[in-house]
């Protein structure tokens, strides 16, 4: 004689579904966590700066419109690409650290036959390269544009809203 059909029992997917709810959880924060400290810039209490290459100083290691990721280091050494802030150009300037002198650096660009004539100390320096990524400087402006940052906010919550199935559990055998 067959056994009759048991529908299983609620209980016994819900600590799972407990389960993977909070894992899930653990692993969003996790990866706000590691996105906070990859990418949190010094005004917000983070130690990641972005700057897009505006000239041809760096070439061919870096190209007009390239976005180049700065992270603040404990010490910089000579050979160093570092980027500080120039008093004399009023701007952030990205080239490579050639001599260290009594606590000042001396800096010079790939592609320039002179050094720079800024001799900045470690308060002035922005931060060591750190990641090089070609051509995305150009994406930079579009960040600026109120509607462009309101449609990828949108598409982040949706994505988010919208990324999986219902996990809830129907069921639709009930013993009387």
């Amino acid at each position: 004689m067959a056994r009759p059909y048991v529908a299983p029992s609620t209980q016994s997917w819900q600590p799972s579904l407990r389960l993977r709810s909070a894992a899930s959880l653990l692993s969003v924060v996790a990866l706000i966590g590691a996105a906070w400290w990859l990418a949190a810039p010094p005004a917000l209490g983070g130690s990641t700066s972005f700057v897009t290459v505006d000239g041809t100083s760096m070439l061919p290691s870096l190209q007009r419109d390239d976005l180049v990721v700065l992270r603040r280091s404990s010490s910089y050494e000579i050979g160093d690409v570092v980027a500080y802030r120039s008093t004399l150009l009023n701007r952030i300037v990205l080239h490579r650290i050639v001599a260290i002198d009594d606590g000042r650096y001396t800096f010079k660009g790939d592609n320039n036959t002179f050094l720079d004539t800024d001799h900045p100390t470690e308060a002035d320096l922005v931060g060591e390269l750190s990641v090089h990524v070609p051509i995305a400087g150009r994406v930079v402006p579009l960040m600026h544009v109120p509607w462009i940052v309101g449609l990828l906010a949108a598409l982040l919550v949706l994505s988010i809203g919208l990324g999986g199935e219902s996990r809830r559990h129907v069921d639709s055998e009930r013993p009387s």
